[in-house]
C-alpha cells in the first residue's frame, strides 16, 4: 500500500474546545488536532471520518474567568471528539475542495482559587456535556505532482456548546473564532519521510456574558513522520503558540495578558493491513514545556480515522 494512501487519513478538523491563550487561560485553539499524516495531502473523494479520546491536565497562574481573577487553577479534561469531511470531487481555483466539521463532549473538572478585591475565594466544579461546534465551510488542496503538498482551510468555532457564565467548569466558551490555515506536507514515499507544517491565525469575538474578549491568535503547529516499515510510523509533533493582540472588554481585569506557549511530543501511527490503506489508529502525547499567561499541561490523543 501506498504510503499517500495512509497520509491521506491523517486528516483532521481543527477541532474545537477550549485550550489556549486568553480568557480562563485558554481558547478554541488545541495542540494536536490539526494532523498526524500528510496533512495538507487531500482525502479521498467521499466521507472520511475521525474520533479522537482526548485527555488534557494542566495547570495556571493568573487567569481570568468570568470577570474575576484566578490565582492558580487545576484543570482537567476528558473529552471525545467525532468528525466528519466530504471531497465531492470539485475542483476550485485550481484545488480539490472539501467541507466537513467536528462535534465533542466530555467532561472539565477544575480548581481554582478566585480573588475578587479583597476577597479570596477556593473553588471546585465539573460538568459532563457537550462543547461547541466547529463548521469547515471550505478546505483546498493542491500538489503538482511532486513531494510538496498544500492546503488552505478556514474554520468557524460556533458558540452553541453548553455554557454557564455562573459556572466555574464550561465545556463550551461563548463566543465566535474564525480561523484560517495553511498547511504544506512534503512526502517521500521511498524513503518514508512525511513532514507538514501549518500556520494558523484565530481571530476571537466578545464573550457577551463577561465583557471578555480574547486576543487574536497565531500558531505553527509541525509533524514529522517517519515510516519505519509499511504500515508504521513514529513521529515528532509540537507546536508554537502567541497571542498578537491583547485581551479587552470589561472583563479583561489584567490588562491585554497576552498568552503564549510551546509543546513536543511523541506520537505513533499503526495502518493495519486488513484495512487496505482506508483506515489508521494514532496515539501520541504532546507535553507543553514553557507557557506564559494560560494554562500549562499536558495532551494526550488516542485516535481512530477510516476512509469510506
Amino acid at each position: 500500500m501506498k504510503l499517500k494512501q495512509l497520509a491521506s487519513l491523517g486528516l483532521l478538523i481543527a477541532a474545537p474546545l477550549s485550550l489556549h491563550a486568553a480568557e480562563g487561560g485558554y481558547s478554541n485553539y488545541v495542540p494536536g488536532f490539526y494532523g498526524d499524516l500528510g496533512v495538507a495531502l487531500e482525502p479521498a473523494e467521499g466521507w472520511s471520518m475521525r474520533t479522537d479520546a482526548y485527555f488534557y491536565r494542566a495547570d495556571g497562574e493568573q487567569n481570568v474567568r468570568s470577570g474575576e481573577l484566578e490565582v492558580s487553577a487545576d484543570l482537567e479534561l476528558s473529552l471525545a471528539y467525532f468528525s466528519l469531511i466530504n471531497k465531492p470531487g470539485i475542483e476550485l481555483f485550481g484545488a480539490q475542495y472539501a467541507f466537513g466539521g467536528t462535534l465533542v463532549a466530555g467532561k472539565a473538572d477544575i480548581e481554582a482559587e478566585l480573588t475578587a478585591g479583597e476577597t479570596s475565594l477556593r473553588v471546585a466544579d465539573d460538568k459532563t456535556s457537550y462543547g461547541d461546534i466547529t463548521l469547515v465551510p471550505g478546505s483546498f488542496y493542491w500538489n503538482n505532482g511532486s513531494n510538496w503538498h498544500f492546503n488552505q482551510a478556514f474554520y468557524v468555532v460556533a458558540p452553541v456548546g453548553d455554557y454557564d457564565v455562573n459556572d466555574v467548569a464550561n465545556i463550551g466558551l461563548n463566543y465566535w473564532t474564525f480561523e484560517t490555515d495553511f498547511s504544506a506536507t512534503y512526502m517521500n514515499e521511498e524513503k518514508g519521510q512525511d513532514y507538514s507544517f501549518i500556520l494558523g491565525y484565530g481571530y476571537n469575538t466578545e464573550n457577551d456574558d463577561t465583557d471578555y474578549q480574547s486576543g487574536d491568535e497565531i500558531h505553527l503547529d509541525f509533524v514529522l513522520n517517519q515510516f519505519v516499515s509499511p504500515t508504521l510510523a513514529l513521529g515528532v509533533h509540537g507546536y508554537f503558540f502567541k497571542q498578537l493582540s491583547g485581551d479587552s472588554g470589561a472583563g479583561a481585569q489584567l490588562g491585554d495578558f497576552k498568552a503564549e506557549a510551546a509543546g513536543v511530543g511523541p506520537a505513533v501511527m499503526w495502518v493495519p493491513e486488513k484495512f487496505g490503506g482506508e483506515a489508521a489508529f494514532v496515539a501520541k502525547w504532546i507535553h507543553e514545556y514553557d507557557s506564559e499567561n494560560r494554562m500549562d499541561g499536558d495532551h494526550v490523543f488516542l485516535s481512530f480515522m477510516k476512509s469510506f
